[in-house]
């Protein structure tokens, strides 16, 4: 996986990039309807699939948020809010497999910015493995303390 990191006045940028051995239909299947994305995101579900249409993100003892979404083509791209930040998946299928990116934007004041971006990296690993082998990754195997590191050291948020 290919990891960009950028920062401006606005707030911290992650792109990242990987490759899966599927077409973008049951890809972006997985990223786009309550069924696919609770095999490895569970706390989020669709309300209604297209622009302007509703997510959730169900949180353990505190209330839900609603998320937007922002862009929506079929087997192409899906973006929405994510709290006070956005993220945004791209596909492109070159027939026997396809290239998923991720862009994420977190404003400064965002409260957890190296664990969300680094929790991003994880879960796209997860739908790499979901779409290669139907099972997600077990987070317990996860080496996120390296991965905050990283990311920590690139963004130098300071």
């Amino acid at each position: 996986m290919e990891a960009v990191y950028a920062k401006d006045d606005q707030g911290a940028y992650q792109t990242l990039k990987i490759t899966i051995d599927n077409n973008s239909e049951t890809i972006f299947n997985l990223l786009s309807t309550t069924e696919g994305v609770q095999k490895w995101f569970p706390q989020l579900s669709f309300n209604e699939r297209k622009v302007g249409g509703k997510m959730t993100f169900h949180m353990d003892e505190q209330d839900d948020i609603e998320m937007e979404i922002t862009a929506f083509e079929d087997n192409v791209a899906i973006g929405y809010t994510w709290d006070t930040g956005a993220v945004r998946f791209d596909l492109y299928d070159s027939g026997h497999e396809t290239v998923l990116i991720l862009d994420e934007f977190l404003p400064f004041d965002f409260p957890h910015i190296i664990l969300d971006f680094s929790g991003w990296q994880f879960q796209l690993q997860s739908i790499k493995s979901v779409a290669e082998t139907g099972k997600p990754l077990d987070q317990s195997e996860y080496d996120f303390d390296s991965v905050k590191d990283e990311v920590e050291t690139k963004l130098d948020l300071g």
